[in-house]
């Protein structure tokens, strides 16, 4: 029986040892196998693309964020724009109303600045008064217009409003051969033989009798006689 023990005990002694053995083994490969995993090495050139790739990546991340952060600002003013009422001419100038003045003669003076203004605020009212009627016209020249292969100028009259014009249309004098304009637009010249005589110039208070003709184009039609400088 004590024999029987004593192989007994040295069997389980060498098992344990072989077990022991073999569980350290097992140990050691899942190691080594972990290890080998974690140091898995790549070509350069593949790992300088892949940095390439993320800072392209990157790149059109950041470019997104842009365009959506421009998107968003041009959608805030479009609407902001939307919700303002439309900009009003701006009127330098305020006629009385027409209702308020006495009929219209032959020899009242008309200033080009209420006529342009009482146009521009109700043509209808306006032509009722003014159109097919003669009348003193006086204003500031604004300016001059030469049609080409026409005998006659215009004169272009200021008014209290950009978008509204005062023009008037002349026939020289029989003594000039030719008118033009002169120094940039800014001067009407009459040429009588080889002289040349200054007429008119932008800045000039004038006035002549005029005939009203109507009103086109947020523009009203004069035709006049002779112009003469204000005193």
């Amino acid at each position: 029986m004590n024999r029987l023990n004593c192989v007994t005990a040295r069997w389980h002694t060498s098992f344990s040892r072989n077990l022991a053995r073999a569980f350290l083994a097992i140990v050691l490969c899942c190691g080594w196998t972990t290890l080998a995993q974690e140091n898995v090495t790549i070509p350069k050139s593949r790992l300088q693309e892949l940095e390439e790739k993320e800072r392209e990546l990157n790149r059109l991340k950041g470019e997104n964020t842009k365009t959506k952060e421009e998107n968003e600002q041009l959608k805030k003013e479009k609407e902001k724009a939307a919700s303002q009422p439309p900009a009003e001419a701006v009127v330098l100038h305020q006629a009385p109303p027409i209702a308020s003045l006495p009929g219209l003669q032959e020899t009242d003076q008309v200033d080009a600045m209420d006529l342009a203004e009482h146009y521009r605020i109700d043509s209808a009212a306006a032509d009722a008064r003014y159109r097919g009627h003669k009348f003193v016209l006086r204003g500031e020249v604004a300016g001059f217009e030469k049609p080409l292969f026409n005998k006659y100028y215009k004169v272009l009259l200021k008014t209290g409003n950009k978008d509204t014009r005062v023009l008037c249309s002349f026939y020289p004098s029989e003594k000039f051969n030719a008118i033009f304009t002169a120094d940039h637009g800014a001067q009407l010249v009459g040429l009588m033989g080889e002289t040349r005589v200054p007429l008119l110039k932008v800045g000039q208070n004038v006035f002549f009798r005029a005939e009203c003709t109507g009103w086109k184009n947020s523009v009203v039609i004069i035709s006049g006689g002779e112009i003469h400088q204000a005193k």
